[in-house]
């Protein structure tokens, strides 16, 4: 078991994202993945959590034991941003994003995580979000072992990324054009990546729902 100080952790990862690997297409900047074939997105993870001598501690993710984390309630005239390893109340030990690499023979560079929201009857968008990412994913027939416990899948951290300090203060400072709270923000993920041959691919789109308090 591997623990941390604010750490965030594992995680158990859903029977059915086992697909076989697909071969991708040749080479190009085209976008081929058709809803997650090639690039998957497996959904949204928290970590074990306990409380050790005052601190949080959470257990890292792995594909054996991943839970699932698609929803939090979350007062932003509290917390900073979200999730935040040092805020109890800012789901600490959440959000991590499965993305897998279904691709034989070619690994996967993940680039950008895009997130949009959306709140049902206000009367402002909220601005999109960009996370930069810079990590590689094996390919479905590798047998190098990760820390995820199976070589195509990695468990990408978003501390402070599913609402960065930037858009907690617009949401604060938008109360008046917003719904009353407590109301809903749903939250959207796209990861985008490209494989060694150049293919360009956007995985399949999550989820991710927060009920605002204020």
């Amino acid at each position: 078991m591997v623990m941390r100080k604010w750490m965030r952790a594992g995680a158990a990862l859903v029977a059915a994202l086992g697909l076989a690997g697909v071969v991708g297409c040749g080479g190009g900047s085209g976008n081929k993945n058709d809803q997650g074939v090639s690039f998957l997105a497996t959904g949204t993870f928290r970590g074990q959590q306990s409380i050790q001598n005052g601190m949080i501690q959470c257990v890292v993710p792995n594909a054996s034991n991943a839970i699932l984390d698609s929803s939090f309630t979350l007062n932003i005239t509290q917390s900073k941003q979200f999730p935040d390893p040092e805020d109890p109340f800012a789901d600490p030990c959440g959000v991590f994003i499965g993305l897998q690499n279904n691709l034989l023979g070619q690994g996967i560079n993940v680039q950008e995580v895009a997130v949009r929201y959306e709140v049902p009857g206000a009367a402002v968008s909220v601005p999109e979000h960009s996370i930069t990412v810079g990590q590689h994913i094996d390919s479905a027939d590798s047998t190098i072992g990760t820390p995820s416990g199976q070589s195509n899948l990695i468990f990408l951290p978003l501390d402070g990324q599913i609402l960065p300090q930037t858009i907690v203060v617009f949401l604060n400072q938008n109360v008046n054009r917003l719904p009353a709270a407590p109301y809903v923000l749903n939250v959207f993920l796209e990861a985008r990546s490209q494989s060694d041959n150049g293919t360009n691919y956007t995985s399949n789109e999550l989820g991710y729902q927060l009920t605002i308090e204020q």
